[in-house]
């Protein structure tokens, strides 16, 4: 089992489309890979098998963002070792009460461990109930059940549901920081972007929250036609591109779209490597 990667280099996974991945997905080396596509794409779980073997460190996700619910516990093992996986996310249950995550947690985190896998928690509660997801996080803070705390970009805009999504996990981080129970020891992953990447990405790293971040934004906004910009406060023009990832996408030979999505994955890295 690997070590989970250092605090001090801000990591940033580049999800793309399964035909997309040899040509970006690889210049990171920290990668949140997807459980429906391990279980449904063997190309796809071999590339990570792959990364993994080279030392990258691997999340395997637990598909409930994607499904509407987690996959299984013996299912989530079995893809986690498919792809050679690090950790694996623990079942979550967003828009649920916040102890029914807790208990999921309970169960399955000693089996993930026995497995030979780090375990991500991602805190939830039901809608508006911001005391509940304090106490599902502080649940995970200092556990030593818990390796990594995910920050959801479901959970924590459904706690804070008056807070613009794009901007909740900053105010959330923010005001777990007020209150001191932010655990600066624990590795946090942000999970996705709600909006481009400079929107959220430097202040969270300028909070010390961040320690690693994933988003499918810059080679799917690049594939849609947009590049980002410096003059944008956020770097994406639009704030959302109204169409959901293909991750079936065939690799397209247009230059310009490639060029754009290689713009936009710099101009991201860049962010992280600033701090």
């Amino acid at each position: 089992m690997k070590n989970i990667p250092s605090k001090d280099s801000p990591a940033f996974g580049i999800i793309t489309p399964t035909p997309y991945l040899e040509q970006y997905a690889s210049q990171s080396h920290f990668h949140l890979v997807l459980a429906h596509l391990v279980d449904t794409d063997t190309s796809y779980a071999e590339f990570y098998a792959r990364m993994s073997e080279r030392g990258d460190f691997i999340i395997c996700d637990n598909g409930a963002f994607e499904l509407g619910e987690s996959y299984d516990p013996d299912k989530l093992i079995e893809l986690g070792k498919k792809c050679k996986a690090d950790a694996i996310v623990l079942p979550d249950y967003p828009f649920q009460h916040y102890e029914k995550t807790i208990q999921a947690a309970l169960q399955l985190g000693p089996l993930v461990h026995d497995a030979g896998f780090k375990t991500m928690f991602v805190p939830q509660s039901e809608t508006n109930k911001i005391e509940d997801w304090i106490s599902s996080y502080g649940w995970a803070a200092g556990n030593p059940l818990i390796d990594i705390i995910g920050m959801s970009i479901l959970g924590i805009p459904n706690a804070l549901p008056h807070i613009p999504a794009s901007y909740a996990r900053v105010v959330m981080t923010q005001l777990l920081q007020d209150r001191r129970v932010f655990d600066y020891d624990k590795y946090h992953h942000y999970l996705g972007l709600n909006a481009g990447p400079a929107l959220e990405i430097p202040p969270l790293i300028e909070m010390q929250a961040l320690d690693s971040i994933d988003s499918s934004g810059p080679v799917w906004t690049g594939i849609c036609g947009q590049e980002y910009n410096r003059s944008c406060d956020s770097y994406q023009i639009t704030r959302k591109i109204n169409k959901h990832v293909d991750f079936n996408y065939p690799l397209t030979n247009n230059k310009q779209v490639l060029s754009s999505i290689q713009h936009n994955i710099d101009l991201t890295l860049e962010l992280l490597e600033k701090h």
